[in-house]
């Protein structure tokens, strides 16, 4: 073979073996360029709603971060920002309003509060946590400290009711976003832009973070526009982990208040429970995420299996008595109370 046909050879060796990897780069650049591209639509899309929110405490003034929910200046944040501080003042742009506190969950850790204007103004819309997915790419929008607004890309890392050996109020949003001091309070946002949690607290230095779903937040803000203030709903009831599931649920009644609401709507000991309002349970764990959704007083659909056969009951939840919610912690057996049993809406 003489040297040029060699040669050729070689280079066409070379173009068949380096283009798969050309290939992939482009597809790479390509892939980050999409990123970029939705991400910076869906700040561009949210930015105008989402609020920097300075109050006074003990310790001096805050600065965190807040979203507009309604065109009337309702607006959501996380409770170290808007539940027992002073003077809040929320900015809009260029704009300064005194805020006034609607309700504050220390449970939850949200803050509701409300600005007054003079038009309308811009806010975001509630998606759907529950329609998330592992993995699912989400951006967070916040004011870290005397920084302007700035946008957050992670993905959903898990999907959990509890951290370090405590209880969440309800289930959260675990992701994987950088987070900065500031940011306390921030929409989480999915690629259509809208809502899908409140970023509550971080972990690891910052590195993730825990987001309240959208819907809890809603929740609260449904009590309180309804009835004045938070209403959790109380049923009565016990839960254990049953050896025998039931239509793919391990969540089993093992004890009843007497004329509780449970019992009073039909609940009956051992039914195994499927479905709580909109939330479906498959077992304990499931339970006390569902129980946070219920309201004193507001009908609630409850569906079981009671000897392998499905009913639905309507019960009404009532206050919990002496409106005791105390924290339930996790012990030697995981998702049991400190009697070994799980209370619904305690």
């Amino acid at each position: 073979m003489s040297l040029r046909r060699f040669a050729s050879s070689l280079a066409a060796a070379f173009v068949c073996i380096a283009s798969p990897t050309f290939a992939e780069e482009a597809k790479t650049e390509s892939l980050a360029d999409a990123i970029t591209r939705e991400v910076r639509s869906v700040f561009d899309q949210s930015r105008g709603a989402v609020c920097r929110i300075e109050a006074d405490d003990e310790h001096g003034r805050l600065s965190g971060t807040g979203f507009l929910v309604d065109a009337d200046g309702t607006l959501f944040t996380s409770y170290t920002i808007g539940g027992t501080t002073e003077d809040i003042v929320v900015s809009i742009g260029d704009e300064k309003f005194p805020a006034t506190r609607l309700v504050a969950d220390a449970r939850s850790g949200l803050a509701v509060l409300k600005i007054e204007a003079d038009k309308p103004l811009p806010f975001l819309k509630s998606g759907s946590s529950a329609a998330l997915a592992l993995a699912a790419p989400v951006v967070t929008l916040g004011y870290p400290r005397e920084l302007p607004l700035s946008p957050s890309f992670g993905i959903v890392a898990g999907f959990d009711i509890g951290f370090q050996g405590r209880y969440f109020a309800t289930r959260h949003i675990r992701a994987s976003a950088p987070v900065q001091k500031g940011q306390g309070g921030s929409p989480v946002v999915n690629f259509k832009g809208e809502t899908v949690g409140v970023l509550i607290s971080t972990l690891e230095g910052g590195s993730g973070l825990f987001a309240l779903p959208i819907e809890a937040a809603d929740k609260i803000l449904h009590d309180y526009r309804n009835h004045g203030r938070v209403r959790s709903g109380w049923l009565g009831a016990g839960v254990r982990t049953t050896d025998a599931p039931e239509h793919e649920s391990t969540a089993r009644i093992r004890n009843l208040v007497t004329d509780g609401p449970g019992h009073k709507g039909g609940l009956r000991v051992g039914d195994v429970l499927l479905q709580m309002g909109a939330w479906k349970i498959t077992n304990p764990e499931d339970v006390l995420n569902a129980v946070f959704y219920l309201t004193a007083s507001e009908l609630v659909k409850v569906r079981i299996s009671r000897a392998g056969h499905i009913h639905d009951l309507n019960i009404t939840p009532i206050d919990p008595p002496n409106d005791e919610l105390p924290e339930i912690e996790r012990q030697t057996q995981p998702f049991l109370g400190s009697n070994g049993l799980l209370e619904l809406g305690r």
